[in-house]
């Protein structure tokens, strides 16, 4: 694998990394209002930091991901597949996977 493409990984993962850290922070400050709530509206966990995109999908659909492992919620069209799998597609979203040095970056940020 190129220098090139090592940095791409390291830096999608580091940039979804920090997208999912902001959906677990809406996630847990809307906590209170659950029982008023079907939809929540989160950022997109892609790999481009200018992205602002939002999507809106059910809190229990987003509970329901991995979060504890190697998935993403990502705009339809976001996804990289060139360091990223798509593991499944619904109205509004697509959850994706990373791979290679991208997933060992992102196992070794829970792990602390």
């Amino acid at each position: 694998m190129s220098g090139e493409q090592q940095e791409r990984e390291r830096r999608a993962a580091q940039n979804q990394l920090l997208f999912r850290a902001v959906n677990e922070q809406i996630v847990e400050m809307t906590e209170n209002f659950r029982s008023d709530l079907s939809d929540i509206n989160l950022v997109c966990e892609c790999w481009a930091p200018s992205c602002t995109g939002t999507i809106s999908c059910r809190i229990e659909d987003y509970e329901r991901l991995d979060r504890s492992g190697n998935m993403f919620l990502v705009l339809p069209g976001h996804e990289d597949l060139l360091v990223e799998d798509v593991v499944e597609a619904s109205n509004g979203y697509v959850v994706v996977r990373k791979r290679d040095l991208a997933a060992r970056i992102v196992q070794e940020a829970q792990a602390l």
